[in-house]
């Protein structure tokens, strides 16, 4: 995708996100801080503040956890050698998705069951076993496939973002 694509796709994601009825009733909303190749969170997170809904945002620990933060758009961040960037403000605890309306997370491809194929470390499904906000993938329009692979640990979504619009998935009966 050129540059301009990948804004427009950006802008996109951000409108069917910002009229999702969860997010319009939303406080509180986790997301992530897009890298290059992935579908721009920009807008989404500027819309959010826009709106005065608390952000927060991943930040990775030593083994293959996750902690969080909020998303200061005027913060200073710090960029990790896997080039995403973090906050580098006070850390809320792994709990801090427990006191979110919606979580909007990363995914290479999303299935119609609802199957997420992540990078595979296995931080984001360990971050929402526990979690029960309605949880939402944000992906390009081809990466939401029919079907991909998973495992039993794998934390199902029940929808999928894409410039094209919001999918809710029909989770499985069986993984």
């Amino acid at each position: 995708m050129t540059g301009a694509e990948r804004a427009e796709a950006a802008e996109a994601i951000a409108l069917h996100v910002l009229a999702m009825p969860a997010v319009v009733r939303a406080r509180r909303v986790a997301c992530y801080l897009s890298m290059p190749s992935e579908p721009g969170t920009a807008p989404t997170l500027a819309g959010l503040h826009e709106r005065g809904i608390e952000v927060v945002v991943p930040v990775s620990l030593p083994g293959g956890t996750l902690d969080w933060a909020v998303h200061d758009p005027a913060g200073s961040f710090t960029v990790t050698p896997m080039g995403i960037a973090e906050p580098d403000g006070p850390r809320l605890g792994a709990d801090a998705l427990a006191g979110c309306d919606v979580v909007l997370l990363p995914a290479l491809a999303v299935d119609h069951a609802g199957h997420r194929l992540g990078r595979g470390a296995g931080y984001y499904d360990r971050a929402l076993a526990a979690t029960t906000a309605p949880l939402c993938a944000i992906v390009f329009t081809d990466e939401l496939l029919p079907e991909v692979p998973h495992e039993a640990h794998d934390v199902p979504v029940q929808m999928a973002v894409t410039p094209s619009g919001l999918f809710r998935v029909r989770p499985s009966r069986a993984t």
